[in-house]
């Protein structure tokens, strides 16, 4: 099965590149439903289960320049037989020092880094599978350090 490429993924995040700014990072990551949803419905049946996870799932586009991180919610063409990009459904510029103070939460483990930051409905959250492209994994795991490490300016006075 083919996947974005790197060229693919930096077009899609240019749409909301701020003037001036170059991506340093990008990775292909996924938000998925919540397991306690998805069980009933492989309970049922493993097709009706299947295509509730597909319809359910986010896929996402993130990149981080110097200053911004960019997120692209894209929808795929499932009528292909590659990963191949239907439509941008939304794309946005998030300043790093606007992450500062936020709750965030990240993990880089031996198959998926995650990234959440925020709450309610301005939460984001998505999870990067290593083996998605060779860049996927080192990528995200930056993207995740760069993110872990933002401290809100009162904490690293103090400190």
């Amino acid at each position: 099965m083919a996947q974005l490429d790197t060229k693919q993924m930096h077009e899609i995040l240019s749409l909301a590149l701020p003037t001036g700014e170059r991506l340093q990072y990008c990775a292909y990551g996924v938000r998925q439903p919540n397991m306690l949803l998805m069980v009933p419905a492989f309970a049922l049946a493993i097709v009706p289960g299947v295509i509730l996870t597909h319809k359910l799932t986010r896929h996402y586009v993130v990149g981080m320049s110097r200053n911004y991180l960019i997120i692209a919610e894209i929808s795929p063409k499932w009528r292909s037989m590659s990963l191949a990009v239907d439509a941008v459904k939304t794309c946005d510029a998030i300043s790093l020092n606007a992450l500062r103070g936020v709750e965030k939460r990240v993990k880089t483990g031996m198959i998926f880094t995650r990234i959440r930051f925020g709450t309610g409905r301005g939460r984001f959250e998505a999870k990067f599978h290593r083996a998605f492209s060779k860049s996927n994994a080192a990528d995200a795991a930056a993207m995740a350090e760069i993110i872990g490490g933002l401290q809100d300016r009162r904490t690293r006075m103090r400190g």
